[in-house]
């Protein structure tokens, strides 16, 4: 196991559209509205207990959020195999429920498609967000952890086309218009510093990253978590001057999302540098140490950069998102640099569809194209089961025991209450809590109830 320095935790938001099944429908226009859409995907669940706080035995919580988006905040992982498993499970989760949807609208002529992607056609941003614990009184350099993400943000990118059919690097860099924000609605930032701990606000904070690329390659997703969290432990060591920052890193992102090798200015301490996007994570890796690298991740980020400095873009398309879509792009442009074309767009669809049968991720999989690092029964095991070292543990064996019994639970991600019949409140102020007397016993005392 590959062990992080803090509990990490991903959300992510997926776009919905729906097709006519039939090939002579004669329309582009979608038959179903994504509100609509939504409400058939999560039709299968409405007479469950875990509707109101949309928490689910795995730990994780599963609802609709701001736009119309299906959401899955996964639960608090330590390891990083978990951090992937659990990924991997929720789109499988949603795509489990996607599934029995088209089923219901097959005598309709509709099918519904869920993508893993980062912006919808109206030009909404949305993707995935990462929250990463700390101690309350650690230091930690924003304006460094920022310059760091930005250049992250390309390697970890998932690829895009532009209005012009120019090829990107990430598809969330071009809607980044702050370093930091409070209001993540109205500016999108890169660290949203509103305070929500979710935890024991005297012990620990949560950094919560909200600029990151939705994924479909399982290297992609732990090559994000393993840089940032071992990038935070240096910055933890209080050596801020060793690091460079950028001057300004929302135009650092916008500039090397098309080509990563321009030169930025940024500062070291007191002394003025320029860096490119390479040059910036490459000096960051050779600083973090060798141990603990079961996945080869850090041999990962140095070829990836290499493949960045080179313009070898296809280099790791087995790995790394950015560079399978453009190995995918290219392949149907006809070697044509400019992927405005209808076939390049529909297939940059292609890329982010979970679903089994039209998705591009599950023939890569099955053919060996696209490394897993989880096996097949992980990420099953990860779709009910939580995390056994963290607190997820304890709300997911919550909210087991309240589906199997039939009851209503209050669920968050820092307390559990039963509410039929009403129990006090039992708060779960410490991320790394897995034992608790109080929910033995409200356990207990579900079993002891029946179901109802």
């Amino acid at each position: 196991m590959t062990r992080l320095g803090r509990v990490c935790g991903l959300e992510t938001e997926y776009g919905v559209t729906s097709v006519y099944v039939s090939d002579d429908s004669n329309t582009e226009e979608s038959p179903l509205g994504v509100e609509e859409a939504v409400r058939e995907i999560f039709a299968s669940t409405e007479r469950s207990v875990r509707v109101p706080h949309g928490f689910l035995s795995n730990g994780a919580r599963l609802y609709v959020d701001i736009g119309e988006h299906p959401e899955y905040a996964g639960p608090e992982c330590l390891d990083l195999e978990d951090v992937v498993a659990q990924d991997l499970a929720g789109d499988a989760i949603i795509q489990d429920l996607v599934d029995i949807a088209n089923n219901n609208l097959r005598n309709r002529g509709i099918r519904i498609h869920v993508l893993k992607t980062n912006a919808d056609s109206w030009g909404n941003s949305f993707g995935c967000h990462e929250n990463y614990q700390y101690g309350a009184h650690t230091p930690i350099s924003l304006p460094a952890f920022v310059s760091f993400l930005a250049a992250r943000q390309i390697l970890c990118g998932s690829g895009c086309i532009d209005e012009e059919g120019k090829y990107c690097f990430s598809a969330r860099a071009q809607y980044i218009t702050e370093a930091t924000s409070a209001d993540p609605t109205h500016h999108k930032a890169f660290i949203n510093t509103k305070e929500e701990p979710h935890a024991d606000a005297s012990h620990w904070r949560r950094l919560h990253v909200t600029c990151v690329d939705s994924a479909m390659l399982p290297v992609t997703v732990a090559l994000r978590a393993f840089l940032a969290d071992r990038f935070l432990s240096l910055l933890e060591s209080g050596k801020e001057e060793e690091f460079i920052v950028l001057d300004d890193p929302v135009t650092a992102v916008k500039t090397w999302n098309y080509d990563p090798n321009v030169r930025m200015s940024a500062h070291r301490g007191d002394s003025a540098v320029e860096v490119s996007c390479p040059d910036l994570l490459r000096e960051s890796i050779e600083l973090l140490p060798e141990e603990d690298d079961e996945f080869g991740l850090r041999d990962v980020a140095t070829r990836g950069l290499a493949a960045l400095s080179e313009g070898d873009f296809a280099a790791l398309s087995s790995e790394l998102d950015w560079s399978l879509k453009y190995q995918l792009l290219s392949h149907v442009s006809a070697g044509e640099t400019n992927f405005g074309g209808v076939r390049a767009r529909r297939a940059d669809l292609v890329f982010h569809d979970l679903s089994r049968q039209y998705g591009l991720r599950e023939k890569l999989l099955k053919s060996g194209n696209v490394k897993l690092l989880v096996n097949e029964s992980s990420i099953n095991r990860a779709k009910t089961i939580p995390p056994a070292n963290t607190r997820a543990f304890l709300r997911g064996k919550v909210v087991e025991a309240c589906d199997l019994a039939g009851r209503t639970a209050s669920i968050g991600w820092s307390h559990v209450r039963l509410d039929d019949p009403p129990s006090p409140q039992i708060d779960l102020l410490n991320p790394l809590e897995t034992e608790s007397a109080e929910v033995s016993q409200l356990l207990e005392r579900i079993e002891k109830l029946g179901r109802k």
